[in-house]
Formats: C-alpha cells, sequence, structure tokens
C-alpha cells in the first residue's frame, strides 16, 4: 500500500483551518432590518435576499439571522459573504415551488446557491429545513421494476409493496420539488460550520467544482423514508476537510464522485479535473443507502482519500466504493471504524453489505473503463447481515486492496427470506447485472489483484440461513496473502473456502 500520498494532508487541512477560521463576523446586518419577519407564515425570500445584495455591495460582509423561524425560496449568495443563524433561528423552505428559482433545465433550484464566488460562510447554531415532507407522497412507497427484480432469489416476490410503507423509500412528487437544498458550484473557499441542515426534498449540500472546503460540526437530519435525501455530496471538488459532523440521511449520509455534468447548473464549463485531498474525521453517520459513498457515474479521477475515526450505524450499506465509468479510484485508506447494517426493505441500493467495492460498467464508457487501486481497510469492526463484496467485472479491475486488523459478525436478520442472498451491482449497464441471486460467503472476491487479509476474523452467529455459503469465496484473484485470518464456514462440516482460478502468495 503506497500511504505517501496522504502526507500532504494534515499540512493542508492545518492551512485550510486556518484560513477559514479567521473569518469574522464584522460588518453584520441583521435580515430583520430590511423587513424579514419570523413568524413562520410570511415569505421573506426578497428582505433576506437585499440583507445579502446589502453586504455583497460593500465586498462582503455577516447577515444574521436572528431567532424565529423565517420562510423563504431561493437565496443566492456571492463572494465574501457569512450567513450566520443565531441559536433559535431557522430558515425554513417554502411549500410553493414558484417561490424557487429555476436552473437553465427547467428544474427548481433549492435554497441557497452560489457560484463561481470565494470565501463563503454559513454558520452559526441555528436550522436549515427544507420542508421536504412537503413534496412526497408519504403513504405511497416506491417499487422496483420488475426486469430488476427477475434476477433476484425471490424474483417477483423480491419487495412486495402491498407490505407498505415499512423501510421506504415513499414516493416524491412527479417532477415538482426543489433540488439540491444547499448547492455551491465553483466555490473557493467555502465553510460549514455548526448549523442543523433538516428534512431536505432531495440531497442537503452539494459542492460541485469547488475548492478549498471546511465542513465541521454540522448536523443532518433528513427522513430516512425519502430517496435522493442525502446528506453531504462533493462532485470534482478538491481539498476537503470533514470534521464532527453526525448524518442522518435517506440516501448515502457522505458522496464524493466525479464531474457533474448531468446537473446542467447555469453556466456550467465542460471540464474534467481530478477530485482529490479529501480528510473525514470524527464522524457518527446512518443511512438507507451508503454510509459513505466513494465514486460512481464519474468521468473524473479521485484520489488521496482518508476516513478516520468514523461510526456507520443501522444503514442498509457501510461503506460504498464505485467505478462505473472512465474515472479511477487510488490512494483511499479506511481506520478505527466501526460499521452496523442490516437488510432493509425497499428499493435502496445495497444489501446490507459493511464494505462493498465494485468495478462494473454502469454508463457507456467514453474512453477506457476506469479501475481502483491502492484501498486500505485497518482497525475495522462490522456488523452486518451479509458479507464484505469485492466485485470487480474483468481482469485488472481492482488492484492492492489491504484490510488489516477487521472484526466481521453476521448474523441472519429478519429479512433474509424477502431479501436475503443477491448481489447489488446497482448501476450496472447490462440488466441481469444490476441485482442478482448469489449465495453469500463472508468475503467475496472477484477480479483482484494483490489482496491482504491480515488479523482478519470472521464470527457467524448460530444457525446460519441458507443463504450463505462459505467464509471466504475468491474468484480470479492474483496474489491473494492470507495471514493470521481466522475465517470458518457458516456451518460446521462446510467447506470455509472456494477458490476459481485463485492464487495464493506463499
Amino acid at each position: 500500500m503506497n500511504k505517501a500520498s496522504f502526507r500532504a494532508i494534515p499540512l493542508f487541512l492545518i492551512l485550510l483551518t486556518g484560513a477559514l477560521s479567521q473569518k469574522g463576523y464584522s460588518q453584520a446586518v441583521h435580515i430583520t432590518d430590511f423587513g424579514a419577519v419570523g413568524d413562520g407564515q410570511t415569505l421573506n425570500t426578497a428582505a433576506i435576499q437585499s440583507a445579502i445584495d446589502h453586504q455583497t455591495a460593500k465586498q462582503g460582509g455577516t447577515v444574521i439571522v436572528p431567532p424565529g423561524t423565517f420562510v423563504t425560496g431561493t437565496l443566492i449568495l456571492a463572494s465574501g459573504i457569512t450567513l450566520h443563524l443565531e441559536s433559535g433561528a431557522t430558515l425554513l423552505g417554502s411549500t410553493k415551488l414558484e417561490d424557487y428559482a429555476r436552473y437553465e433545465n427547467g428544474n427548481q433550484m433549492g435554497m441557497i446557491f452560489a457560484q463561481d464566488a470565494h470565501n463563503i460562510t454559513i454558520s452559526g447554531s441555528g436550522t436549515i429545513d427544507g420542508n421536504g415532507r412537503s413534496f412526497v407522497y408519504p403513504d405511497r412507497v416506491k417499487d422496483l421494476p420488475r426486469e430488476i427484480k427477475a434476477s433476484t432469489r425471490q424474483g417477483y416476490a423480491y419487495l412486495d409493496t402491498l407490505k407498505g410503507i415499512q423501510d421506504g423509500p415513499v414516493v416524491p412528487f412527479e417532477h415538482t420539488r426543489p433540488y439540491q437544498m444547499l448547492l455551491f458550484s465553483g466555490v473557493q473557499e467555502l465553510a460549514i460550520r455548526d448549523v442543523t441542515i433538516k428534512d431536505s426534498p432531495f440531497w442537503a449540500v452539494h459542492v460541485a467544482d469547488s475548492d478549498g472546503i471546511l465542513v465541521t460540526g454540522v448536523r443532518v437530519r433528513n427522513s430516512l423514508l425519502m430517496a435522493n435525501a442525502d446528506g453531504l455530496n462533493f462532485t470534482s471538488s478538491s481539498n476537503i476537510v470533514i470534521t464532527g459532523c453526525d448524518i442522518i440521511a435517506g440516501d448515502d449520509a457522505l458522496a464524493f464522485s466525479g464531474y457533474s455534468h448531468h446537473y446542467e447548473l447555469p453556466g456550467y464549463r465542460d471540464i474534467r479535473r481530478m477530485s482529490e485531498n479529501v480528510s473525514v474525521s470524527n464522524c457518527l453517520l446512518q443511512s438507507r443507502s451508503s454510509g459513505i459513498r466513494v465514486g460512481g457515474l464519474d468521468q473524473n479521477s479521485l484520489r488521496n482519500y482518508r476516513f478516520d475515526n468514523i461510526t456507520i450505524y443501522e444503514s442498509n450499506r457501510g461503506v460504498g466504493i464505485f467505478v462505473h465509468q472512465d474515472g479511477s479510484l487510488e490512494n483511499i485508506h479506511f481506520s478505527d471504524m466501526t460499521i452496523q447494517t442490516r437488510l432493509h426493505t425497499g428499493d435502496w441500493w445495497g444489501n446490507g453489505e459493511p464494505i462493498h467495492i465494485s468495478v462494473i460498467e454502469g454508463a457507456p464508457v467514453e474512453t477506457k473503463m476506469g479501475t481502483l487501486s491502492n484501498v486500505s481497510f485497518t482497525n475495522i469492526r462490522a456488523e452486518s447481515d451479509t458479507g464484505i463484496l469485492v466485485y470487480g467485472d474483468a481482469p485488472g479491475a481492482i488492484q492492492n486492496l489491504d484490510f488489516q486488523n477487521v472484526e466481521l459478525t453476521i448474523r441472519n436478520g429478519t429479512l433474509q427470506d424477502e431479501y436475503g442472498g443477491n448481489f447489488d451491482l446497482r448501476p450496472a449497464l447490462v440488466l441481469e447485472k444490476n441485482l442478482f441471486a448469489h449465495d453469500i460467503p463472508a468475503l467475496f472476491l472477484r477480479h483482484a489483484s494483490d489482496v491482504t487479509f491480515q488479523d482478519v476474523e470472521v464470527k457467524w452467529m448460530d444457525e446460519m440461513h441458507s443463504n450463505f455459503a462459505f467464509g471466504l469465496q475468491a474468484e480470479f484473484v492474483k496474489g491473494l496473502d492470507l495471514r493470521n485470518v481466522s475465517i470458518p464456514a457458516p456451518r460446521e462440516g462446510e467447506e470455509p473456502y472456494s477458490f476459481v482460478e485463485t492464487e495464493l502468495r506463499d
């Protein structure tokens, strides 16, 4: 494992944190001075925007939201603006779509937007409430296409919507909801501190094509029943520090991916840029998809990410690392993590895996399919209803994986009959490879090279379900190194290992 690329991150963290912390609350104005009324009913978009514009005309300053509930539509921030929410202050998203600005493609913006700006801060102990509950059908559960169900172990019985909402997700209004609640595009030096962000109708925070980002002490409380209600999403952005955050999200809690052309932002420029140098620490995460997602449908590459002292609990998938298109991922390190996952009902991506790694074509590749290399997991304690999945769809897809001091406990859970015994590789370009029946080992490897398991222990609960088979199953693996491991079969008397065209190191 090449860890040299991580050495610059601590210095970068110190410099970024120090630079952003110098920003004070001088030249402050209150939104009430511009006519805002915090009665939870009055629409205050114009008044709050007037306060922001006043400070913008002075090359920046602080806009204070005092205690009260201030209803608003879209607010546009500019360079040098600090939006500070005092204790007891709430910015509440309007329930009326006409109160939100629109992108060039016609989609509604969310509550806060900034583009091509620098030195922006959102701070304070107040709350930004997206009112997402106003844009869904609370009694309708999202179904899964029959052609996807067909390949599962349960067939068309997979995801029975007649059983009600259960774990969701519920159905949003048809193309009629605000999108990213806070969206920052092309911003240099962005800080989000201490605020609570809740009930987003779509992603809570989206940072795109930006550089120099600090997110600290932020609390996200989105509905666990809403699809796309992600926590913090970063696309094609670099030099990011996230620390001390507590996130509950209906979809990915933390997500990092490549370039964001599909959002069709105003003035979008087709820029191919590396996303690199990300440090995440001391966070508490819950998700109906991935607690942490790295990669996806990306043309850009990502490198130099590290995650330390993270707890992921009651989630559908713990850590998800994905290559689905041209961009490659390299130098990603996870350490000192506790992961607790389970199977969930409903159309959520993932099937309870504490760690999921997949390299499979998810959309047409423009140049060459990307690869994944130099990934490590150290000091991991996981408990789940399924195993760790590492799936490459072609030779050379996954290289240099290192698992050290990992303890994995696998239990049956309550949903094995209804949802268990499947691999979920969505989104896959080939229909049958999206969600399909497969026996579940504790550890599964396919098309990977130079994989090390050192001080790894697997524990099975009593009377494991028939969905489970093998402690370790490896297919087309070159250079598998097993050192001081305890990886038994799920039941006594069965084979612990299954190897297909796999080369073990001496």
